[in-house]
């Protein structure tokens, strides 16, 4: 699912970021919340019903300016990035260092696209060989629900609930990977999403706090996320991401051209 993507992503930015030889400060932990704990256990389909969201067909598009604080094996960097997400048509990000680019992403529903500035290389792909590799069952939706953290729920998942560590869960699989959902009492908000693929040993799993409802649109987003993965070959990642600037149902130019120079890798 998104785990091998999430790699990919990751490994990217982390290489072109230490070209800088930068290393990220500790900084304020802003998952430390409080939550309201759950008491009383709701139904499988309780929780599913709650965690549909049919306002967010209200949003056309996102466009946001956010801070990364980025950590993998032994290296550790932070910067900035700017992300615009077209509803079912693309999601483009780039990341930027000292005001320099170094990495540029676009997803659509056909294609597959990232740049590494610092090393002049760029990587392309059709939709087709995107999803086979990273093993996603849907490509650009998918990726969605992740954006704007709302539940993705595959029909054919089999889902189970109650409450662990203070939070409604709600739990299921489809036979090819696990989903773990964590969420508030009260609000319902979507707290944690955690993917595991247990045959490859990967998971994935992405944290969210600072809730605020969004301008023009009437949704809540959270401003802040920490996305967590891990996988045998590349071991652990971390990156938090502290959204700013973010805009809805405004309509933002973005481009996205691979230079001739640049190495074509798979």
């Amino acid at each position: 699912m998104y785990l091998r993507l999430f790699q990919t992503l990751l490994v990217v930015v982390l290489v072109a970021l230490t070209s800088f030889t930068c290393r990220r400060k500790a900084a304020a932990d802003a998952m430390d919340v409080p939550i309201t704990p759950a008491t009383t256990p709701l139904s499988a389909e309780a929780l599913t019903s709650r965690l549909q969201q049919p306002q967010w067909q209200r949003v056309r598009t996102l466009s946001a300016h956010a801070r990364l604080s980025i950590e993998g094996e032994e290296v550790a960097a932070d910067a900035n990035a700017n992300l615009i997400w077209v509803r079912d048509s693309a999601l483009w990000l780039n990341v930027k260092k000292f005001g320099m680019e170094v990495a540029r992403v676009l997803i659509t529903p056909d294609s597959f696209f990232v740049l590494n500035r610092i090393d002049k290389t760029a990587m392309a792909m059709p939709q087709r060989d995107f999803q086979r590799r990273y093993q996603l069952p849907e490509g650009l939706p998918v990726l969605q629900h992740l954006l704007v953290a709302v539940a993705w729920l595959p029909e054919n998942a089999t889902f189970q609930a109650d409450i662990k560590e203070a939070m409604h869960r709600l739990s299921g699989t489809n036979g090819r990977f696990l989903v773990d959902y964590r969420i508030e009492e009260g609000t319902f908000w979507l707290r944690q999403s955690t993917f595991v693929q247990p045959a490859e040993g990967q998971w994935l799993s992405q944290t969210c706090a600072r809730f605020q409802k969004l301008s023009r649109a009437g949704v809540v987003f959270p401003y802040f996320r920490r996305i967590e993965l891990f996988s045998p070959e590349s071991g652990h990642f971390r990156m938090d991401i502290d959204f700013t600037q973010i805009e809805v149902n405004v309509d933002k130019p973005f481009r996205f051209e691979i230079p001739e120079h640049y190495q074509r890798i798979q």
